[in-house]
């Protein structure tokens, strides 16, 4: 009986050694974060957009996933839409609101991709 404890824990000591070494080693061979952002467009026939933006925040807050940011992009919205919006980029500073017009600068600066002039 004794023997088969002391075959127990010398397996599960190595056992821990081996999570304690992939606990460091492996983290550093892990690929570099890659920015994830979320592009919602606002329509102005869109009578969902309260309850898509309350989702949005209840994603954005949570931090349980991949999304970095929020890009709102107002497609001929509606003045009490567009306000709805900025004040929800107000509240959240990883959300922003852009003019369909504005996305292709948009989008450059928010990935930091670096345009050829």
């Amino acid at each position: 009986m004794d023997i088969a404890i002391i075959i127990s824990a010398a397996v599960l000591t190595v056992i821990a050694g081996i999570e304690f070494g992939c606990l460091f080693c492996c983290s550093k061979l892990r690929m570099k974060a890659v920015p994830v952002i979320a592009v919602m467009p606002v329509l102005p026939a869109d009578d969902q957009l309260e309850h898509k933006l309350e989702y949005m925040e209840n994603v954005l807050t949570r931090k349980a996933h991949e999304i970095e940011g929020l890009l709102l992009v107002s497609i001929d919205a509606e003045s009490s839409q567009l306000k709805m919006c900025r004040d929800f980029c107000n509240a959240l500073p990883t959300a922003e609101l852009t003019d369909i017009r504005e996305l292709e600068k948009k989008l450059p600066e928010m990935f930091a991709i670096q345009q050829k002039i």
